[in-house]
């Protein structure tokens, strides 16, 4: 009985071994398409716009960059054309040379309703053309640059658990919201320089919330973000940190918040790119081409360009845990 129990666990364990061969996908290489990245604000810097190429989902060298392009932005209001510059790394850039020449932030009217057709009255337009693969290939985008709301403060407390060494600093962002329809927000975190930018770290906001709703056509005064906001600025912790009371955040530490607005099309980009980038699983969704502003001008350049044209105004805070923060009573 003992032999057989010694040739019972040889025979186990070899076939566990011959269950762990690595097996090679063959998928077939779609067709190569332009990924626009094109964020600009209304700051007094260099502004940048990136054009790269996609490669194949197994691929893991860095996409090939575009460097042959002609890039420009032209003020629709003031009738300015801004010439982007290749520079590097698939960057293209344009510098305003005094304040007059920053981007301007629409003021809107008291009766502003959206058309929903993501061109914002033509505030500023995106031209790109380029030979790509061979083929002449011309595109076009649309953006404004919406209102930003200011932080009011940044927050910090120390959560009261049942010993000392699971309490954490946590913190929270204080702003309103406007009064009024369809504003959307772009939250970005820096601690100790470094941005927080896990995919589970991507914080927007439709008016007061995470997700679309109706709050916009409801709300008549200026609202204050509610918690899921509020408390987007703290980092994410894997299973493991968890486990160890890894902190969020500790005394002597940073924190520097932005607040972008952005546009709707640009909240829908991020929020179903954020859930591309989360999916997994058992009942993960097929992967597909987030939805894009990037409108094509010739019959060539169909279905040749993917990513986002943005306008956005900017509010910042910066803080600095120098003392141990008030319990969260």
């Amino acid at each position: 009985m003992k032999n057989y129990k010694i040739y019972l666990f040889v025979f186990l364990a070899f076939l566990s071994y011959s269950c762990e061969d690595i097996i090679d996908v063959d998928l077939a290489q779609g067709r190569a398409q332009i990924v626009v990245d094109g964020f600009l604000n209304n700051k007094f810097e260099k502004q940048r716009i990136r054009l790269i190429s996609t490669n194949g989902y197994f691929d893991p060298t860095t996409p090939p960059l575009i460097e042959n392009a002609d890039v420009k932005v032209t003020d629709l209001v003031n009738n300015k054309t801004m010439i982007f510059s290749y520079e590097s790394n698939g960057y293209y850039t344009w510098t305003p040379q005094t304040l007059a020449d920053t981007l301007i932030v629409r003021q809107r009217p008291a009766d502003f309703d959206r058309d929903g057709d993501g061109r914002y009255d033509n505030y500023y337009k995106l031209d790109v053309t380029v030979n790509f693969l061979d083929k002449n290939l011309a595109f076009e985008a649309y953006t404004s640059l919406e209102r930003v709301p200011p932080i009011d403060s940044l927050i910090f407390k120390t959560s009261r658990e049942s010993n000392v060494e699971e309490e954490l600093i946590f913190g929270e962002i204080w702003a309103k919201d406007f009064a009024g329809p369809a504003d959307c927000y772009w939250i970005k975190t820096y601690k100790n320089g470094d941005f927080l930018n896990k995919s589970n770290e991507l914080s927007i906001a439709f008016d007061i919330t995470p997700g679309r709703s109706e709050f916009g056509d409801i709300i008549t005064e200026d609202t204050y973000f509610i918690p899921p906001i509020r408390n987007s600025i703290n980092p994410s912790r894997t299973e493991e940190e968890i486990e160890n009371n890894a902190p969020l955040y500790e005394i002597g530490d940073s924190i520097y918040c932005e607040i972008h607005s952005i546009t709707e099309n640009t909240f829908d980009f991020l929020s179903q790119s954020r859930q591309q980038m989360s999916n997994g699983g058992l009942f993960a969704r097929p992967l597909a081409n987030v939805p894009t502003n990037i409108i094509p001008l010739n019959e060539e350049s169909e279905g040749q360009a993917v990513g986002i044209f943005c306008g956005s105004a900017i509010s910042s805070k910066g803080y600095r845990i120098t003392t141990q923060p008030p319990y969260d009573d």
